[in-house]
């Protein structure tokens, strides 16, 4: 992991060009995802 673009928090590849595999930061609403969950399993 490139330290440099780890540390800026934006999203897209933070590997380094030498790295074997590509490490990506994705943007992500955990919150939404659990309480469309929830809600899906209360209409069923």
């Amino acid at each position: 992991i490139d330290p440099e673009k780890n540390v800026r928090g934006a999203n897209g590849i933070i590997s380094t060009p030498e790295s074997r595999v590509k490490v990506l930061v994705i943007p992500t609403d955990e919150e939404l995802v659990i309480a469309r969950d929830v809600e899906a399993a209360k209409n069923k």
